[in-house]
């Protein structure tokens, strides 16, 4: 393809993705915070069930208890950050107490 030839789809591209912005009307869209835990959970009243919790997400499930699987049983469904740069959904965590503790009624 020529150099011109590309410059032209280029252009074409950038046109067609503005019309499609504007038809769709796409509108400033915020992340919504509400989806994170609150900063207060369940698993502060366990000791070490956030340290259980955050090795859990690293697939060491040593330290994981059943009354820490009860506290996180207790979470809502929400983010969970474990850590700076990773939240995970608390539905991950019960399934990991649950795989952990089959037959229990966590």
């Amino acid at each position: 393809m020529k150099p011109q030839q590309i410059k032209v789809m280029f252009f074409l591209l950038a046109v067609i993705s503005a019309l499609i912005v504007q038809i769709l009307g796409v509108q400033n869209v915020q992340p919504n915070t509400t989806l994170l835990c609150p900063k207060k959970t369940a698993l502060d009243t366990v000791a070490g069930c956030f340290e259980a919790v955050k090795l859990a997400s690293g697939n060491d499930t040593r330290l994981l208890t059943r009354e820490c699987c009860q506290a996180v049983k207790a979470l809502p469904e929400c983010l969970l950050i474990v850590y700076p740069t990773r939240a995970l959904n608390t539905l991950i965590f019960k399934a990991i107490c649950v795989k952990k503790f089959p037959g229990s009624t966590l």
